[in-house]
């Protein structure tokens, strides 16, 4: 089980028991945006899981006084970067960027990036399907339950709201016999939430960003067989894949070419996620597909390559 150890103001440790060794000293370095701190806690969950370790965690504008040396400092978010190379710099440890730090990249002693970012696996690159996430999959979902996950405007689509809606329509008389969820984001348009509230009905529930409890879609992932995800949400729709749900994605029209799109092509190609047409057509959602398990997959490759700790048990730093 997971428990808090203590308590600092700014830091919380967490740390999981497990049989024999001391604990590894594990600092996330984090901002302010919550995909960025999901992504963290995806793989400091998933090295808890794997080896003993004691996970400290570190607004970016924080000082580490107090906290033991880390063997490990993961980053993620362009505010974090300095941040990280500075706290190894003073207390050494190995510094791992989650997504692509650009032109610093060659400063970090790994990273680990979705694969849409282009990068090719390397000694120093861990490349994963999408970014990571804490979701831990249960068993199959109820085929009658679905959640539908709203993001908004971004950089890579141009938001619709009226197609958006019209989709969801679309959707419900496909599946008539489903029950909905309707859950949205922080950028979702306010507007948008107001329409969307004017088709609930007791077969369709909304459920706002507001009253969602941080991880509080958790549930919703283990309990829903079918997910559908707006094209814009890249890490929501990489949390469903994570589940054991059949998962769709409402289409919405890209910014020209750009590397999420691309992705999303290629997981429609690769029958991990269905088109609303397709669906229209069968009257049914294809057969869910095994769920991801990304950030347990890129713990494992960290220890592999020695840049956490080795699979032995053995300290990676190079005093032990």
């Amino acid at each position: 089980m997971f428990r808090t150890a203590r308590q600092i103001p700014q830091q919380i440790v967490t740390y999981r028991e497990s049989g024999g060794g001391w604990p590894r000293v594990v600092w996330c370095i984090h901002d302010t945006r919550a995909g960025h701190r999901q992504q963290l806690q995806g793989l400091a969950q998933a090295l808890q899981i794997q080896q003993n370790a004691a996970v400290y965690w570190l607004p970016y504008t924080a000082s580490p006084r107090g906290l033991p040396p880390p063997e490990l400092i993961l980053v993620c978010g362009r505010r974090t970067h300095w941040a990280g190379l500075r706290a190894r710099w003073r207390h050494g440890g190995k510094l791992v960027a989650l997504m692509n730090p650009g032109l610093l990249r060659r400063l970090f002693d790994a990273c680990i990036v979705p694969e849409h970012d282009g990068l090719r696996v390397s000694p120093r690159t861990i490349v994963t399907r999408g970014p990571l996430n804490p979701l831990q999959p249960a068993g199959q979902g109820d085929p009658q339950r679905g959640l539908i996950l709203v993001g908004g405007p971004s950089r890579h689509f141009h938001w619709d709201s009226e197609g958006v809606l019209q989709q969801i329509q679309r959707l419900r008389n496909a599946l008539p016999g489903v029950e909905w969820l309707l859950a949205t984001s922080r950028r979702t348009p306010e507007d948008f939430v107001h329409a969307l509230r004017t088709v609930a009905d007791q077969h369709c529930r909304v459920l706002t960003a507001a009253e969602t409890a941080p991880r509080g879609l958790a549930a919703h992932y283990r309990e829903r067989g079918i997910a559908w995800v707006t094209a814009d949400s890249a890490a929501m729709l990489y949390e469903a894949l994570s589940g054991a749900a059949a998962v769709g994605v409402l289409n919405l029209q890209p910014c020209g070419a750009n590397r999420l799109q691309a992705g999303l092509e290629k997981l429609i190609a690769q029958g991990d996620v269905a088109e609303l047409e397709t669906v229209e057509r069968t009257g049914a959602m294809p057969a869910a597909r095994p769920p991801l398990h990304e950030a347990q997959r890129a713990a494992a490759a960290l220890r592999a390559r020695q840049i956490a700790w080795s699979h032995e048990g053995h300290c990676s730093r190079p005093d032990k």
